[in-house]
C-alpha cells in the first residue's frame, strides 16, 4: 500500500474509532448491560449462547440459516466487543424475556436504529419477538411473504396509519394471522417495495449513467443473494433487507444523498452506529474528495475493516471483500478457475498476444472483468462444474472447453481518461514495470500478474503490491481452511509477490499452473 493510501487508511480508521467512542458516551456499555442481565437470569456463557442466534449464509443454495452463537462470542462481548447484527440483539432480548418496546430500545441504543412496522423485514422481526414462529423459520416466512407480495389477484387491500399497524401486529396471535395481515395490507407493502425498486434504478442511473455500466459490481451482489432475488427487488417483488442494502452500498459506493434516499424509500432508519455502517457513511462522504477510484476505495475498506477486527470490533467479512463472489466458490472450483487463467496466459504467450499497446499493458486493466463477469458466468457452467469436480477427484485434466473463461486481451488507450467503473487501474496496485516491447519483461509481468490474481481468487480481496510479502501467508491460511497445504505453491507466491521480486525461469506461469494442479491432489 502506498504511503498516501496508508495515510488515508490510518486517518480513516482514526475518524471511525473517534465516532464509535463518541457514541459510547452517555449510555451504559454493552458489556455492563449484558453482565447485569446474565446475573439477573443466572445465565452462564454457555447457557446464554444456546439462546442467541446469528445468520450464516449457505454457499450451495444462497439461502441463510440462523444458528446459535458460541460461548466464546459471549465472552468477547463481556470483554467490550459489540455485536453488529440485528438478529443477535433480537434473540438476546428474547432470551432476557424482553418485549418489542424493550428490544427496540436496545436496537436504538447499540445499533442506532430500531424497528419500523411498515418495513416488511422489521414486521417479521416483530412477529418473531411476539412468538409467532421460531427464528429457524425466518427464511421460510420471508419466502411466504414474498409469494403474497407477488400475488396479482384483486383484493380489498388498503392502507392504514402506522400506529394502527403496530397495534395489529401486536395482537396477531398466530402465524396465519400475521400472513393474513400482510394479505390485507398487501398493496401498501407492495407499493413500498415497488417504490424502492424504482428508486434503486434511479440511483443507478444517477450514479453511473445506466444500469449496465454498474453491472459488474451488481452481479457480485446478485451472486451473494441469488441473481433472481436482485431482479425481484428491482421489480418490487421481494423483501428488501437492511443487510442487502448495506451490501449494495458497499459494492457500488453511492453518494450519501443516494444512500439516504434508498433507506428512506425502504422505510428504514438512517445509517446507524455499527462499525460497518459508519464505514459506509464515511466512504460515501469522502468518495468525491480523496478517493480516486473504486479500487482505491476497496483497498481502504479492506484495510480498515481488517484493523477494526484486530481491535475487537465485530465486522461482517463478507461485506469487506471486493471479490466475495469468487471467495465463495468451492476450493476445487477456485483451483480450476486459476488453472484456466494460467493456461490462457500461456496460450497468449505462445501466440505473442501480450495485450500490449504503446500506451500501456492491457492485461492489468481487466482484473474486474475476469473476477466479476467470467467467474459469475462459469458458476453457471455445467462444463466448468464437471471439470472442477474431475480435478478434485484426481482424474486426468481434459482440454479446456470453449465455455470456460478466457482472458480477452482488450487494447486500452492510456492517453484517454479511464472510466473508473469500467476499467479499473489495477496496474497502479499490481505492476512491476511497463515492459519494453521487445524484451522478456512480458513474461515477468505475466508471472507477477498471475500470482496477484491467485491471491485475489483465494482471499477475495484486492492485491496491493506494497503488501506482497504477507500476501502468500494469507493464501496459505485460506488453503489450510480448505484442507490444502502445498509448501511449493506458497514458496512460489512468496518469491513472486515480494516487493523486490526477481523472476527466473523456475518461477514462471507454467510452474505456477502445474503447482496448482498438484495442489488439487493434496486434499484427496
Amino acid at each position: 500500500m502506498s504511503e498516501k493510501t496508508q495515510g488515508n487508511a490510518d486517518a480513516f480508521l482514526e475518524e471511525i474509532e473517534e465516532k464509535l467512542n463518541q457514541e459510547k458516551k452517555d449510555k451504559i456499555s454493552f458489556a455492563r448491560f449484558l453482565e447485569e442481565k446474565m446475573d439477573q437470569f443466572d445465565y452462564s456463557n454457555t447457557s446464554l449462547a444456546k439462546k442467541v442466534y446469528h445468520r450464516v449464509d449457505r454457499k450451495k443454495d444462497g439461502r441463510s440459516e440462523y444458528v446459535p452463537v458460541t460461548r466464546q462470542a459471549i465472552g468477547t462481548w463481556l470483554r467490550g466487543s459489540i455485536p453488529s447484527s440485528r438478529e443477535i440483539y433480537v434473540t438476546l432480548g428474547m432470551a432476557f424475556e424482553m418485549d418489542v418496546t424493550e428490544i427496540n430500545h436496545i436496537l436504538e441504543t447499540y445499533m442506532g436504529y430500531g424497528l419500523y412496522c411498515k418495513n416488511i423485514e422489521d414486521a417479521m422481526w416483530i412477529a418473531l419477538i411476539n412468538g409467532l414462529f421460531p427464528i429457524q423459520q425466518f427464511e421460510d416466512v420471508k419466502e411466504e411473504i414474498e409469494a403474497i407480495l407477488q400475488t396479482e389477484e384483486e383484493s380489498d387491500s388498503r392502507s392504514l396509519p402506522t400506529g394502527e399497524l403496530w397495534d395489529l401486529l401486536a395482537h396477531a396471535g398466530r402465524l396465519e394471522e400475521f400472513y393474513q395481515l400482510i394479505r390485507t395490507y398487501r398493496d401498501e407493502f407492495r407499493n413500498g417495495a415497488k417504490q424502492f425498486g424504482q428508486c434503486l434504478n434511479e440511483v443507478i442511473e444517477y450514479e453511473y449513467g445506466h444500469f449496465e455500466k454498474a453491472s459488474w459490481f451488481l452481479r457480485d451482489i446478485g451472486c451473494l443473494h441469488c441473481e433472481a432475488q436482485f431482479s425481484k427487488i428491482r421489480a418490487g417483488k421481494a423483501v428488501v433487507t437492511r443487510d442487502w442494502l448495506l451490501r449494495f452500498c458497499i459494492a457500488l459506493q453511492p453518494s450519501v444523498e443516494s444512500i439516504e434516499k434508498l433507506l428512506d424509500k425502504a422505510q428504514m432508519e438512517p445509517l446507524g452506529i455499527t462499525p460497518m455502517e459508519i464505514i459506509i457513511d464515511m466512504i460515501s462522504r469522502k468518495k468525491a474528495d480523496s478517493l480516486a477510484n473504486s479500487q482505491q476505495t476497496w483497498i481502504l475498506i479492506e484495510s480498515v475493516a481488517e484493523k477494526l477486527s484486530e481491535k475487537g470490533y465485530e465486522i461482517d467479512e463478507d461485506l469487506c471483500r471486493k471479490y466475495d463472489t469468487i471467495y465463495d466458490l468451492s476450493p476445487e472450483r477456485k483451483l480450476w478457475f486459476a488453472i484456466c487463467l494460467g493456461k490462457q496466459i500461456l496460450a497468449c504467450q505462445e501466440t505473442r498476444d501480450f495485450g500490449y499497446t504503446r500506451q500501456g499493458y492491457a492485461r492489468f486493466e481487466i482484473v474486474d472483468q475476469i473476477l466479476f463477469d467470467e467467474v459469475n458466468r462459469c458458476k453457471k457452467s455445467a462444463a466448468f462444474k464437471k471439470q472442477a469436480s474431475q480435478l478434485a477427484e484426481g482424474l486426468p485434466q481434459p482440454e479446456i472447453p470453449e465455455d470456460i473463461p478466457k482472458m480477452e486481451m482488450v487494447p486500452v488507450c492510456m492517453d484517454k481518461e479511464t472510466d473508473p467503473f469500467d476499467m479499473e487501474k489495477f496496474e497502479d496496485y499490481c505492476y512491476v514495470a511497463r515492459p519494453n516491447r521487445f524484451s522478456k519483461d512480458f513474461l515477468m509481468n505475466d508471472t507477477y500478474f498471475y500470482s496477484a490474481m491467485i491471491y485475489s481468487i483465494w482471499t477475495g480481496k484486492c492485491f496491493v503490491k506494497e503488501e506482497g510479502d504477507s500476501a502468500a501467508s494469507k493464501v496459505e491460511t485460506e488453503l489450510k481452511k480448505a484442507g490444502l497445504v502445498n509448501p511449493e505453491l506458497i514458496a512460489m507466491l512468496h518469491e513472486n509477490l515480494k516487493t523486490d521480486a526477481v523472476y527466473d525461469d523456475a518461477r514462471n506461469v507454467k510452474a505456477l499452473t502445474d503447482c496448482l494442479s498438484r495442489t488439487a491432489r493434496i486434499g484427496q
